[in-house]
């Protein structure tokens, strides 16, 4: 259990409070709709699973008490508004919801387009990152998101002070530091992700970003580490024949964010909720029952701890 001397910031973005001290808040979780091949042309049946998979991650939200925020996968301009509609029909008001966008030029068109809808305050990009060149940026400071997740991810130094290096100067690839950007930007709210990185490529220091970057800004710190065992070469090959064991790997690695005081993790497709939500909160009232027994720390009644008996 640990406690962090600076004082821990909460970001709170429609009904969702992100931040604290470990034990405080409950891990908030992220699902990503529209993840995979199905849905590069979905049809009415994959549409209709997004539709259950986002009802099922609200309703599991409700009963265990951990927040939840649809990310969606947006890989294309042209699908974009469709699918943003489709997630905000089924998310209560002022629910955030974050978008998983890999290319710029789609970054720009959703920034845009949460302007022109009225949405951008209920916005969380997923994520300000090294790629964003001089038109991304503009749009930053034109479309600024409610909400944006700093992805600290540096591939010319895979280390915690690496990963530091790209939130505070930019680490070579920008002008200045992502924190220092968002600022100017006016991006109130922002979240930091360690950022996953493989085996063998310092995976370890995803992990111990976390009590590092929240004891240096105490700001909310997160990441998604089911990334690792994603991209694990041993298990692409294993789990062929073996879905439930690698289903164990991937919901299980959750808990090692929250364990060292993380106070969100992406956990991949929104598919997994119902195994990743109760796991987590499980995790979340072991680390909350040591936070009020040895600093103290409280919790609301629908936290976990209370919550769940």
């Amino acid at each position: 259990m640990m406690n962090f001397s600076r004082e821990q910031r909460t970001v709170e973005l429609g009904d969702v409070k992100f931040g604290g001290q470990p034990g405080e808040l409950p891990t908030v979780l992220f699902g990503t709709a529209f993840y995979g091949k199905k849905f590069l042309n979905p049809d009415m049946a994959a549409l209709d699973e997004v539709r259950e998979s986002i009802r099922a991650q609200e309703e599991l939200s409700r009963m265990t008490g951990n927040p939840s925020v649809v990310d969606v996968f947006l890989g294309d301009t042209e699908s974009m508004a469709k699918r943003l509609e489709l997630v905000l029909e089924e998310l209560p008001k002022p629910r955030p919801f974050s978008v998983d966008v890999p290319e710029s030029a789609v970054r720009q068109a959703v920034l845009k387009h949460a302007r022109e809808t009225g949405i951008s305050d209920r916005l969380i990009l997923n994520s300000f990152n090294l790629a964003a060149g001089p038109e991304e940026l503009d749009a930053l400071r034109e479309y600024p998101p409610g909400c944006a997740i700093l992805l600290a991810y540096n591939p010319k130094d895979f280390s915690v002070d690496g990963r530091i290096d790209m939130l505070e100067s930019g680490a070579g690839y920008l002008e200045k530091g992502l924190l220092g950007l968002a600022e100017e930007f006016g991006i109130k709210n922002l979240l930091l992700d360690t950022g996953a990185t493989p085996f063998d490529h310092s995976a370890a220091e995803t992990l111990r970003s976390i009590p590092v970057m929240k004891n240096r800004w105490g700001l909310p710190v997160g990441c998604a580490i089911h990334n690792t065992v994603e991209s694990w070469l041993w298990m692409k090959e294993y789990r062929k024949d073996h879905k439930p064991e690698y289903l164990t790997c991937d919901v299980g690695s959750n808990a090692l964010p929250v364990l060292l005081g993380a106070d969100f993790c992406v956990y991949g497709p929104i598919r997994n909720a119902a195994a990743v939500f109760p796991f987590v909160a499980m995790v979340d009232k072991f680390m909350a029952e040591g936070a009020e027994d040895y600093f103290g720390v409280a919790q609301a009644e629908d936290h976990p701890r209370r919550k769940l008996g």
